[in-house]
């Protein structure tokens, strides 16, 4: 990747600097020819996306650097930053000035740089996830499952830092509306369209609609489940299809089977499709017409969404809105869901104690913190010199493991796990054994420990999600039982818990099943998910049960 970035620059200085096509002007200099320009312009464009991959972008790559050529891209095409398009009325009626004028503008910012590469990152996880896929329906199904798999539910109190699709999933951690968030970005690179659906405060309800074939499909990121349908097997959970809200409207059973109590009904139990709230996800860069330019500039094989406006015109002759309102939705109803522009103005300018959180929450990244030398003195007294940064092997294999490439990632988490106590040594070091790494590991820093410590503990929980992810849901199921009964930090417990009881139920054993998820506390985020499952699984399992190992009632 690397490689390719620094060729990318290459050829870019090599094209600014010389060209044999250029033609000598009247006053003695050279005039660039329209073909070379083209050509150099084209190269730019090449550098910028390929500067701006997942694996690049902030790691080996500055975002000021990528913002510098997008600018100096569209001057190259000969257009002035002081033409400054209109905004529609689609954005004027539905955001404040300050995001109005963040769309206006004709310059590119850092903000851009991200989308860039939150947009290619997004792509390259449906493609892999949707792989096989013959319908729609069962791509939008595996992207929400992937999405409740990689995504931990937690609560609203403890997800206030802000923090964007990417990051969120890198921790491996949000709340519903989080979830929402990913689920749809992801959707729109396959060209499906979605919608936010939220019942009036305080209820917390919120349900992504997801527009398939002229029908309302639903998912609620909270329960980590679709609303699933009549017709779907009792033991749905993991591959359950999901109603539409046409389902949902005349069979009323399928809202109420969502609640977790008879005081506690469905938020969206008993609504009309115009009780609900509509909103529309997205955020200023996907509508700024400074960002039209770069998606048509993309050749054939650059597959990627970066403009998806909502107004209609004779470039895109139905934009979100138009294609929205054909569902049946009142046009002058339809919001824009402020959540996701909100939470990245907040993600720009963490103050002092958030950037001490977010710190504290990727440390474990930089694992591992190698042993650069062993020193010992006179008297025997043994040092050890680290180096003075990590590897982050980590975080590479965290986004590998987003990315699709299991198989790469279980291996790195492995050696991850290894690490936990004993990071990498010096090559002339040979076998330690148990007493010696006792003795490494109480010379660490006390960082340093816990980098690799808590390394460790996310690679034995994301190892397992990978094996589910290669379908070996049986060694997937065992791996998060083992980790639960390792001593030490066990920081995925409630994610560990529910995919347990999510693939013993996939794999036929209710009884497992059910004893895992009853185990879940009315405090845990997933306690209503497990609810509504039990309530399927229950029947089922005590049916499972064989006369002759049902206990006999004592006289």
């Amino acid at each position: 990747m690397l490689g390719r970035v620094l060729i990318g620059f290459l050829v870019l200085v090599m094209a600014w600097g010389c060209s044999s096509d250029a033609t000598q002007s009247p006053t003695g200099g050279t005039a660039e020819t329209s073909a070379t320009r083209k050509r150099r312009r084209s190269d730019v464009l090449d550098t910028l996306i390929e500067m701006s991959q997942p694996e690049t972008l902030v790691i080996r790559t500055r975002r000021e650097t990528v913002v510098s050529l997008l600018n100096d891209w569209v001057e190259m095409g000969g257009e002035s930053f002081e033409v400054v398009e209109p905004v529609d009325a689609a954005y004027t009626s539905r955001l404040d000035t300050g995001r109005v004028d963040r769309i206006r503008s004709p310059r590119f910012a850092i903000r851009d740089a991200t989308h860039i590469r939150d947009s290619q990152w997004y792509a390259r996880i449906g493609k892999a996830i949707v792989s096989g896929s013959k319908t729609d329906r069962e791509r939008v199904g595996r992207l929400f499952y992937y999405v409740t798999r990689n995504i931990v539910l937690r609560s609203d109190d403890e997800t206030k830092l802000p923090l964007a699709p990417f990051g969120i999933a890198m921790l491996g951690e949000g709340n519903a509306r989080d979830r929402a968030w990913l689920f749809v970005n992801l959707l729109r690179q396959l060209r499906i369209d979605a919608v936010v659906l939220q019942v009036d405060e305080p209820s917390p309800g919120l349900l992504v609609g997801v527009l398939l074939d002229g029908e309302i499909s639903l998912y609620d990121p909270g329960l980590g489940l679709p609303i699933l349908a009549a017709k779907a097997a009792a033991t749905a959970g993991v591959t359950g299809q999901a109603a539409t809200w046409a389902e949902a409207a005349k069979d009323p059973s399928l809202f109420a089977a969502l609640s977790t109590s008879k005081d506690s009904p469905y938020p969206f139990a008993g609504k009309s499709l115009s009780d609900v709230r509509v909103a529309l996800v997205g955020a200023s860069s996907f509508w700024a017409p400074r960002m039209r330019r770069l998606q048509l500039a993309l050749t054939g094989d650059q597959d990627l969404l970066l403009w998806d406006p909502l107004e209609s015109s004779e470039i895109v002759p139905e934009g979100v809105l138009a294609r929205v309102v054909a569902e049946g939705f009142d046009k002058e109803k339809i919001a824009i869901w402020d959540y996701p522009e909100r939470r990245r103005d907040g993600n720009s300018s963490f103050n002092t104690q958030q950037l001490q959180t977010f710190a504290l929450r990727q440390r474990a990244f930089e694992s591992p913190i190698p042993v650069e030398q062993v020193i010992a003195n006179d008297k025997g007294d043994i040092q050890l010199k680290l180096a003075t940064k990590g590897q982050y092997r980590h975080r590479m294999s965290r986004n590998r493991q987003l990315l699709g490439e299991w198989k790469t990632s279980v291996t790195t988490f492995l050696k991850i796990r290894m690490w936990r106590d004993v990071p990498p040594l010096p090559q002339q070091i040979g076998f330690v054994g148990r007493r010696e790494q006792a003795a490494v590991k109480a010379m660490m820093p006390t960082r340093v420990r816990l980098v690799h410590e808590e390394a460790a503990d996310d690679a034995a929980f994301w190892a397992a999600v990978c094996q589910y992810e290669q379908g070996e849901v049986e060694s997937a199921a065992d791996a998060l039982k083992e980790y639960m009964a390792h001593s030490g930090l066990h920081e995925w417990e409630s994610g560990a818990v529910w995919l347990e009881g999510l693939w013993r139920a996939e794999l036929g054993q209710l009884v497992r099943a059910v004893k895992i998820f009853e185990k879940i506390t009315d405090d845990d985020p997933h306690w209503a998910g497990a609810q509504v499952l039990l309530r399927r699984w229950k029947p089922l399992a005590s049916e499972s049960v064989k006369p002759a190992a049902k206990q006999t009632p004592k006289p």
